[in-house]
């Protein structure tokens, strides 16, 4: 999609962005980059993955994309309704949409009220401040979208031993003769 759209919302939010790749030396540069802009008090968009990402994009693939599909009102696990943020297939290719083809209407999920996965997703809180997680909710039982697979901030917190606090870290430490205390 190219990074195009990006610069007003660097502009309107007053935030760093940096486009970066999925390998580790990618993601640390896109974190020092972002580091260094936030220290600097600037908010750009830069690319860090410019061996794949252009400012344009890939114009015919967008073409194609705006032929085939239409922005639409779209819920989010979690989040609920955002509107314009999804796509549905176009009136050209709407007999390809199975919705249309099997007639089907009116999907709900059912969200469990104790899970907090909203609010993860959103930032407001972390994994380990939802009441469920690790106890009804764990990798094995999920409750929400967050610990669904191992690519959730729930699960991945949850697998890595991030919901252990400060103060259990320095609990579990002080039993250990000559280690180093967290």
């Amino acid at each position: 999609m190219g990074y195009w759209e990006y610069p007003p919302l660097a502009d309107k939010y007053s935030i760093p962005l940096v486009v970066t790749g999925f390998e580790p030396l990618d993601l640390l540069d896109g974190i020092r980059r972002a580091v260094i802009q936030l220290e600097s008090g600037r908010h750009v968009v830069e690319n860090a993955y410019s061996r794949v990402v252009t400012f344009e994009g890939n114009r015919a693939a967008q073409k194609l994309l705006a032929e085939v599909f239409e922005v639409t009102d779209r819920a989010w696990r979690g989040i609920g309704v955002i509107p314009k943020s999804g796509w549905r297939l176009s009136e050209a290719y709407r007999e390809f949409d199975a919705e249309e083809r099997f007639h089907i209407a009116g999907i709900h999920t059912q969200e469990s009220a104790l899970c907090r996965a909203g609010d993860v997703l959103r930032g407001a809180i972390k994994p380990a401040e939802c009441a469920a997680f690790g106890k009804e909710c764990t990798p094995r039982h999920p409750l929400g979208a967050t610990m669904v697979s191992s690519e959730g901030a729930c699960a991945a917190y949850y697998n890595y031993g991030r919901f252990i606090s400060a103060d259990e870290l320095a609990t579990a430490g002080s039993g250990l003769s000559g280690a180093a205390h967290v």
